[in-house]
């Protein structure tokens, strides 16, 4: 975290969600594997659903920077509080090492505000050893190191150790908004009791099947449970999915790349690459006009999300003409609120398919 509150400030790494790709040289491949790529590149974005007790929350993970020596990863959520207080807004970076990301089997999925930048073994959960683990003999060691701040110094709470086992599914997939495509990703479904000595934790995960970038997609800890809801990454102006391809095909592009903070048109800071995409589209194009609509989930108020719609989508429009220069006039804004849902309201993984920003060429 940049600046800590005076009281504890955490943020699980519940599901960090990305794995480096720097050490993977004979690494075992499957075809399901290689059915879908997601590659490991700096501007990967995980949006993940998070469940713990003081309430349910969304974070994002970013990869900021990938050099020989590892990678840089920086996590934001609005974090709920006890007793009905306003959300602790957060944002944790931590320095994997390649080393580590290559070989080790301990893993640390909780850091504080106070913490130092980097820790022995990974902070994502697993390594491609352990991956690889899982993909030739079906199980793996590992040790999940629990944490706890006292006075923004990090002590050791438990070392929580076991094995976890490959459960052999008939259909390994999920299915995950990739994109702005509800993609099926192939999966490694794993299971294991973890133990410290004192008490024991049954943990369950399922990881993209890719020891390249084997992303946890979602996980059960026993004190908390998250899901992966949608994967960004850059793609070439010509990959069919890119926002100058749909527009230029059918003349509509659903972006879910510009995140807002929650019941607020705020646009968070990791919707700047989505918002450059978008003016160099229309720098590139400069006969196309816009017309920018918000979309919201069905949670709350009909009235007030059809507000927040609207000031969403001048929110977009006000980003893109103050500071990538673009023209007031060749974007005009509305919005629908909660009445044109691509999904279900009633799962995570709906309402994130539904809060979106559509743009429309003119």
């Amino acid at each position: 975290m940049h600046v800590s509150p005076p009281r504890l400030s955490r943020l699980a790494e519940v599901t960090l969600a990305c794995c480096c790709s720097l050490q993977i040289a004979g690494a075992a491949t499957t075809g399901a594997a290689s059915a879908v790529k997601i590659p490991f590149v700096v501007g990967l974005t995980t949006v993940e659903a998070t469940r713990e007790k003081p309430g349910d929350y969304e974070t994002l993970n970013v990869i900021a920077s990938i050099d020989a020596s590892g990678y840089r990863v920086v996590r934001s959520g609005e974090v709920p509080q006890p007793g009905g207080r306003e959300p602790d807004a957060l944002t944790i970076s931590r320095t994997v090492l390649a080393a580590d990301q290559a070989k080790a089997r301990k893993m640390r999925y909780q850091f504080y505000t106070g913490d130092p930048d980097s820790f022995q073994g990974t902070v994502v959960d697993f390594s491609t050893a352990m991956v690889n683990d899982l993909r030739t003999t079906g199980t793996t060691a590992i040790t999940d190191v629990d944490a706890f701040d006292v006075r923004r110094a990090t002590k050791v709470k438990g070392e929580y150790s076991g094995t976890l086992v490959r459960v052999i599914d008939p259909s390994p997939t999920l299915s995950v908004v990739v994109n702005g495509r509800n993609t099926p990703l192939p999966v490694l479904h794993v299971k294991g009791t973890l133990t410290d000595g004192e008490g024991q934790r049954q943990v369950e995960y399922f990881l993209l099947d890719d020891p390249s970038n084997p992303m946890v997609l979602r996980a059960n800890r026993g004190w908390g449970s998250s899901t992966v809801l949608r994967i960004e990454y850059p793609q070439p102006k010509e990959a069919p999915s890119s926002i100058e391809s749909a527009l230029a095909k059918s003349e509509v592009a659903e972006v879910y790349g510009i995140c807002f903070f929650c019941n607020h048109a705020d646009i968070r800071p990791e919707s700047e690459r989505v918002l450059k995409e978008i003016a160099a589209v229309l720098k590139a194009q400069p006969d196309w006009r816009l017309h920018v609509d918000g979309h919201t989930d069905g949670i709350g108020n009909d009235a007030a999300n059809l507000d927040l719609s609207k000031r969403r989508s001048a929110a977009v429009k006000t980003a893109l003409v103050t500071r990538h220069g673009l023209g007031g006039g060749r974007l005009s804004t509305g919005g629908y609120g909660e009445s044109a849902p691509q999904a279900t309201n009633d799962t995570p993984e709906g309402r994130a398919r539904n809060r979106r920003v559509e743009l429309r060429r003119l």
